[in-house]
Formats: structure tokens, C-alpha cells, sequence
């Protein structure tokens, strides 16, 4: 009977999905991250939708599908790991000239395999985040590179916010993007479209606590990683965060995390790469509390983030994407050398840093 639960809700998030993908728009939804970059969908493009409804253009909706890489091990300690997630972003143009938009997220992800919490829950609803993007506070003449900002705001209503007593948490932050084209056709679909962006963002989080849990030392109710879909925003807005997680008993006091993403497409196909550093510093605790804990639970932690995506529209209404995403610490567990960021070879069996995906979305 759980599993027809299950399914159920996959099915109608299926639904939902193809049902958004048929509101008529004009742009493409070309590939897993150009739409956030601002080189597709351009609010007021089709006047004969409702003036709503142009001001909604780049809203999104995706359905995705996560297996993680301890799900193939046949020997050693294994964990396999596949879920399904539904993630709807709503986008509104308020129309300033810094093309201004007031964005929202909402996520939840299904676990199908055994989860690792003592309490076992499969369910999992992400933070909701609402959050200011301006995506041309200036254009820089020669270089034509422009300049972006944004301002985030966090409802917390995920177990782990409320795990961590969390209050809410606010980021700011500023971004970079320039577009090439090359080629001379005049047909826009015929031509390469290479868009590049790199981003910055700090994030101050609020608790009632310095610790998570109910003592010193709790732990439990932590889930380590961060659904690939998450990036789909990564240079028109924020990414995960470490308030999507948590690793270790202290809270996070803040973070910043730098992003890098590449582009490339034409026609129908869209090849993206993303790369995120995110460097997180926990609060000081009392020292007796500090004696309780492991070194690596207190300071600082260094993560990175990997996602190669492959996306193809398939119709003009809604389009696949798949890849891998990566989550990990930055260096490994004997703390000597980087990890590569884009698969984890320095892991165990266990770990599922790096997740395979699946993704269909629908674009207004």
C-alpha cells in the first residue's frame, strides 16, 4: 500500500507537470540552465496571453528522478539510494528596468530506497525560499558582460530546519554573465550559444540554538545530500544551501558560496556545467560542549558541487534533461588532496555523493 502511495504521487506530479508544459509560450525551454540565465524566455514575448501571464514567463516546473552511486556496488558496504523529486520555481517580472523578478521555491523529494534516519522517513520537503533576482543591474559597453544581483529570504518547514531550530536565513549576493554566438546563420537555432556566469553568495542563518537536536552531540536527524535539481537556478538565482542539509551536530552561522557556470547549446540540445564552492562556518560552542565533540563536527567545512547535464527540447512546450551531480567534501577524509568535483572516487560504497538523474520540465 506504500507503494501505491508512492507512485501516486509521482503520477500526479507527472501530470501537474505536462499539464503546466501545455500553457501556450513562445521560447523554449532549452536545456537544464539557460532558461535561468536569461537567454531564452523574455517576459511580454507573445501579447496575446494575459498580461499575467507574460510577467509569469520562466516559470518552471520539474519532475526528476536520483540514483545514487552506491546503488551500483555489488560488493563491500552498500547504500542504495533512488528518489524522485518535484521542484516549481514561479517567477514574476516586475518589470523595473534592472529586469527585476520576485522568485519562490518549492521542493520535495520521495526516498524509494531504506533511509538512513533511525526514524525512517522517506518524505522530504525542502526549505521555501522567496528571493529578489535582478538580472541586469548593469551592462558593461565593451564587454557585454552583465552584472546581476540577488536578495534571498528562507522559510524554514524542512525537517532539517526544524531539526536545527532553525529561524530563517538571509543571503545577498552578486553575479556575472556574458553570452557569446557564433556563427553567421541567420536562423537563430542553427547558431552555438555559449553563455558563461559566475556568482557569489553569503548567507547568514538564524537559530535558537548553536547545536542541533535535542543535546549535545545529536546528530540523527541529518540527511548529507542536496537534490541535483536544485541547480537548475545556479546563475539566475540561489542554489542549494547548507540549510538543505546537515552534516555534524553544530549549526552553520554562515556561508559563501561561489558558483561557475557554462552554457552550450544549439537548437534543441544544451550541454551545462556547473561548479559551486561552498564555504561554511559553524558557530563557537562552550568549551565542555566542544570536548564532547569530534574536530571535524567544529570550524570550518569546504564543500564542492558538480552537475554535467545534457538537456534536449522536445517540443516547444517541455523538454528531458539528464547528468550527474556530485555533493561532497572538498578534500578527502585524510584531509590531503581535493577531490574531483564533478564524481566521487575518494568515497566509500556508502557515501552517494555523486547521483545520476533524470529530469522532465515544463517552461512557461
Amino acid at each position: 500500500m506504500k507503494h501505491l502511495v508512492r507512485y501516486a504521487r509521482i503520477a500526479g506530479a507527472l501530470a501537474a507537470t505536462l499539464l503546466l508544459a501545455q500553457i501556450p509560450r513562445t521560447a523554449r525551454a532549452d536545456g537544464y540552465t539557460k532558461d535561468q540565465l536569461g537567454t531564452v524566455t523574455k517576459a511580454g514575448e507573445n501579447l496575446n496571453r494575459p498580461l499575467w501571464l507574460q510577467k509569469m514567463a520562466g516559470t518552471s516546473l520539474e519532475l526528476s528522478s536520483y540514483v545514487g552511486s552506491g546503488s551500483f556496488y555489488a560488493t563491500g558496504y552498500r547504500d542504495p539510494y533512488v528518489s524522485a523529486a518535484l521542484f516549481f520555481r514561479p517567477t514574476y517580472d516586475l518589470g523595473t528596468r534592472f529586469k527585476l523578478s520576485a522568485n519562490a521555491r518549492f521542493y520535495v523529494e520521495q526516498e524509494f530506497t531504506q533511509s538512513d534516519l533511525p526514524n525512517g522517513r522517506g518524505f522530504n520537503p525542502y526549505d521555501v525560499w522567496l528571493w529578489l533576482t535582478a538580472r541586469d543591474l548593469h551592462t558593461f559597453g565593451a564587454s557585454k558582460i552583465r552584472l546581476g544581483g540577488q536578495a534571498r529570504f528562507v522559510v524554514p518547514v524542512s525537517y532539517e530546519s526544524r531539526y536545527s531550530h532553525m529561524v530563517t536565513g538571509v543571503a545577498g549576493g552578486l553575479s556575472l554573465t556574458r553570452t557569446f554566438d557564433f556563427g553567421h546563420n541567420p536562423v537563430a537555432e542553427q547558431r552555438w550559444n555559449l553563455t558563461t556566469a559566475l556568482s557569489g553568495v553569503f548567507t547568514k542563518y538564524v537559530y535558537s540554538s548553536d547545536l542541533r537536536g535535542d543535546h549535545p552531540g545529536d546528530s540523527s536527524g541529518c540527511r548529507p545530500f542536496l537534490a541535483a535539481g536544485l541547480a537548475s537556478s545556479a546563475a539566475g538565482g540561489p542554489t542549494g544551501s547548507e540549510s538543505d542539509r546537515c552534516g555534524g551536530p553544530v549549526n552553520t552561522n554562515f556561508s559563501v558560496t561561489s558558483s561557475g557556470t557554462v552554457s552550450l547549446s544549439k537548437g534543441k540540445w544544451n550541454l551545462a556545467v556547473i561548479m559551486s564552492i561552498s564555504n561554511s562556518f559553524r558557530y563557537r560552542v562552550a568549551q565542555d560542549v566542544e570536548a564532547m565533540l569530534a574536530e571535524s563536527d567544529i570550524g570550518r567545512t569546504d564543500s564542492t558541487w558538480g552537475i554535467v547535464s545534457l538537456g534536449y527540447s522536445f517540443t516547444d512546450h517541455y523538454g528531458i534533461s539528464a547528468g550527474l551531480s556530485s555533493f561532497q567534501p572538498a578534500l578527502d577524509s585524510q584531509y590531503d588532496h581535493l577531490r574531483f568535483p564533478f564524481f566521487d572516487f575518494s568515497g566509500g560504497n556508502a557515501n552517494n555523493y555523486t547521483q545520476g538523474f533524470v529530469s522532465l520540465s515544463g517552461t512557461l
